[in-house]
């Protein structure tokens, strides 16, 4: 093998820019080390954030199908109202009440004779 027979110049002007070229390189590494830094803790926040907005997401779903729920139970027991109502407007009917009697329990008026058919 051959050997090199370059010397290298040992001036002030090469001192200095070697020196320069050690600073950029440290300055970049400790600007990719800040990059890093701020990326994980960016990530972490991140992450919390979007773990937080599933959550209240997922809360916001159940309640709202809770809601629906509700509602129709509502809707259902304002049903059972009206029917309830209806049946007490009935109930103050002195005929409504005389049908029920002979149909539930086989009451008759004076003179009536009940028979009782198979269904």
């Amino acid at each position: 093998m051959r050997q090199k027979k370059i010397t290298e110049i040992h001036s002030q002007y090469i001192q200095n820019k070697e020196r320069h070229e050690k600073v950029i390189a440290k300055r970049k590494r400790g600007l990719y080390r800040r990059l890093t830094g701020a990326f994980i803790v960016f990530s972490f926040f991140a992450f919390l954030i979007i773990t937080g907005i599933a959550e209240q997401l997922s809360l916001l779903n159940e309640k709202q199908m809770q809601q629906q729920e509700l509602s129709d139970e509502y809707k259902a027991l304002l049903e059972e109202k009206a029917q309830l109502k209806d049946e007490v407007n009935k109930l103050k009917d002195e005929e409504y009440i005389g049908e029920i009697a002979r149909r539930d329990f086989f009451m008759s008026k004076p003179g009536e004779t009940i028979f009782k058919l198979p269904e």
